[in-house]
């Protein structure tokens, strides 16, 4: 009962999570991407995993093999296989959607070097592990059945564990360089650098199933042991579904109740230079040019007025037309240009919703 309880009530909270984002990124930020498909792929495998965990209740899960006749243990194991598949593909995706996400914030040159290598690291991760999920048996069915050559589970399990948690690490590391040069005051810096490492918290589960983990490869009461792994790992990847979620969802909630995680204003941080080049903006900023022409007589004055990144420019270029007494229109044309670059605060309405670029070469 606690297997799908929990199963379930995470799943629920993981789909939600992801709704919210593709509210807040197709609906209202409009800037879905590729990090915004890789969740909808982990959330897909996770709906797998849940089912075929439900299915292993059907069939015996959490009772003792003394208990489950030898047709139910072979189906238990026939929806274990699929659970296991589900579970790698759902990790993978995840890990891949957390540094998609990277990218769309660091434009450095080593940063998003690091972000590629990782992915492609993540990415031969897990297709080992959705390889060796499928033929951990040789014939594949041999891992419900019985017979056949079988890769030690044991060994297989912990390889896999060990290097999940590994990458992991590299995924909850890999900005914390960049950000912990930002200058800007120690309660925000902390706060941009806990956004970044929720992640973190999946690792931490990852570690909590390992004890699980080998109490069921190790289990003669496969059937009674393996819910508690079967627990865990339902919780790791539906917990990070949400970690990964969490950033474009606070933005919706920013936006619908700016009070709760809004500053009442903010200024631009600023990165250190020391011989390097650093800029920090809003992904959404943008340069608008509003032309205003106001025409009196032979004078003409057109206002150009360019808004992005919460400085206000404007641009005065006045025309007067200098002709002779006898209105004969030979005279010149005078251009006289004004500038002015005003920095102005504005007030956050979404927070940390808008996603950040940074450079940091």
């Amino acid at each position: 009962m606690a297997v799908l309880v929990t199963s379930v009530v995470f799943l629920v909270l993981a789909a939600l999570a992801v709704v919210f984002r593709l509210i807040a990124r197709v609906g209202y930020l409009k800037n879905a991407g590729s990090d915004d498909l890789a969740i909808v792929v982990s959330l897909l495998a996770c709906i797998a995993l849940i089912v075929a965990t439900c299915l292993q209740v059907q069939h015996g899960l959490g009772k003792h093999f003394s208990e489950v006749g030898p047709q139910e243990v072979s189906e238990m194991l026939k929806c274990l296989w699929v659970a296991i598949i589900a579970y790698n593909i759902a990790l993978t995706s995840i890990k891949i959607s957390i540094i998609l996400q990277y990218l769309r914030v660091f434009v450095g040159s080593k940063i998003r070097f690091w972000c590629w290598a990782s992915i492609a690291l993540v990415a031969v991760y897990g297709l080992e592990t959705v390889i060796t999920a499928v033929f951990t048996c040789v014939p594949v069915n041999a891992f419900w059945l019985g017979g056949g050559r079988c890769i030690p589970k044991k060994f297989l399990w912990f390889f896999n564990a060990a290097f999940n948690i590994l990458t992991d690490i590299i995924i909850l590391v890999l900005p914390m360089p960049v950000l912990s040069s930002l200058r800007l005051p120690l309660k925000q810096k902390i706060g941009l650098m806990f956004v970044f490492a929720l992640g973190g918290f999946v690792c931490l589960v990852s570690v909590l199933r390992l004890h699980s983990l080998y109490v069921v490869s190790t289990s003669d009461d496969m059937t009674w042991d393996n819910a508690d792994t079967a627990i865990w790992s339902n919780i790791e990847v539906t917990t990070g579904i949400i970690c990964a979620c969490m950033p474009a969802t606070k933005a919706l909630i920013s936006r619908f109740f700016p009070h709760l995680l809004s500053t009442n204003h903010s200024r631009q941080p600023t990165l250190p230079s020391q011989g390097r080049s650093h800029n920090f903006r809003s992904a959404l900023s943008h340069t608008t040019p509003v032309r205003l022409t106001d025409v009196n007589g032979d004078h003409k004055t057109v206002t150009r007025v360019e808004v992005g990144d919460g400085v206000y420019r404007e641009r005065d270029v006045e025309r007067a037309s200098l002709g002779d007494d006898s209105g004969s229109g030979n005279g010149k044309d005078i251009f006289v240009t004004t500038s002015m670059t005003q920095d102005v605060e504005r007030k956050s309405e979404m927070g940390s919703e808008k996603d950040l670029i940074i450079q940091h070469n």
